[in-house]
């Protein structure tokens, strides 16, 4: 772990703290030349990213597939057909609005519950990106934000019986204290009829400080539990976050990775990234098409050869290590399947 000056530990909300918002900054860094790319890019959605991250970054490389994921480019401010500020028609539903969490229910037996307002990273194809405060330059909000009272937030969920699973979001729901998802975990388990929580997060793979032996804790409480990791590159996996990985103790964790053009579309970076997770007791869940937020185009990966890397991996790595290929369609039930017989 690293430390401070008068010798105490840097702890994750230091690392926050400290990320990197400035472009001359990241390329000071990385040995790059300051005029790569136009801050003005950086207006709307600001640059935000943990120093340990850009520390896994290749020095003096312009195509570093961990660097093009933060990096804004000028192609962000392309209008493309196709892609909207609100590509899964979530904000009509004031989701993240006003002062109290709003509880989405999109899928059977199912809840959304965004715990958390902030990121600890801007990924530049996230699709909550237009969200008010996850495109804030305002520091502060960093370290999340925990909404309104407990029983109040989830009485819609203790009136509802078909509701068997607490999905925690944001944001990244690991922004909050210990002690207020600890307060999460009590109050949901309270709940007769639900019987999991979820939890989708990005800071164990950009933070590995944030796996604090009191998340460790809550995480491998009693009560049915699943991880699920959001992992884009093998490259991303250091070995800092291995060494956290083996004090978790929860009993499933997953990863799932959004297809992404120059930075995991073949079948090499693919390959290496399932068969590390399995190695570590990471179950491969969802491969991603991506959602078509406004700015991100060229990101984008035809399904034809996204089908095609399935299929070669399928051929080489065992069945559990070849995640789903679906997409997100606004108003179904469920993730869809990306099949041979799709068209995008």
């Amino acid at each position: 772990m690293k430390t401070k000056v008068d010798g105490t530990n840097i702890n994750w909300k230091d690392e926050l703290s400290q990320a990197v918002t400035e472009l001359p900054e990241l390329f000071r860094m990385l040995g790059l030349p300051t005029v790569l790319v136009d801050s003005s890019v950086c207006r709307d959605y600001p640059l935000f990213v943990p120093r340990s991250f850009v520390d896994k970054m290749r020095r003096g490389d312009s195509c570093d597939p961990l660097l093009l994921q933060i990096l804004p480019r000028q192609e962000e401010c392309a209008i493309v057909s196709g892609f909207s500020c609100d590509p899964l028609a979530e904000l009509p539903t004031d989701f993240l609005g006003g002062s109290s969490c709003c509880v989405l229910k999109k899928y059977a037996g199912r809840v959304l519950l965004p715990i958390s307002d902030g990121c600890g990273i801007h990924c530049r194809f996230c699709f909550r990106r237009f969200f008010p405060k996850l495109n804030s330059s305002d520091k502060s909000y960093v370290t999340g934000r925990c909404f309104g009272d407990f029983e109040t937030v989830l009485a819609p969920i203790c009136s509802d019986n078909s509701i068997e699973e607490v999905i925690l979001s944001g944001g990244d729901p690991l922004l909050l204290d210990d002690g207020e998802l600890d307060q999460w975990f009590y109050y949901i388990a309270k709940i007769s009829h639900v019987k999991r929580i979820r939890i989708h997060t990005r800071l164990p793979v950009i933070l590995p400080s944030r796996l604090t032996p009191e998340l460790v804790k809550i995480l491998s409480s009693p009560f049915p539990t699943y991880l699920v990791l959001h992992v884009n590159h093998p490259n991303e996996l250091g070995d800092d976050f291995w060494a956290k990985r083996e004090d978790l103790r929860v009993p499933v964790i997953l990863a799932q990775t959004v297809l992404l053009r120059g930075i995991n579309d073949n079948f090499d970076v693919l390959y290496q990234l399932f068969d590390r997770l399995i190695s570590h007791r990471i179950i491969p869940y969802y491969l991603h098409q991506l959602d078509r937020v406004q700015g991100a185009a060229h990101f984008e990966v035809s399904s034809v050869l996204g089908r095609r890397l399935l299929e070669q991996l399928r051929d080489s790595l065992p069945g559990y290590a070849i995640p789903r290929y679906v997409r997100e369609v606004p108003g179904m039930l469920s993730k869809q399947e990306i099949s041979a017989c799709s068209q995008q």
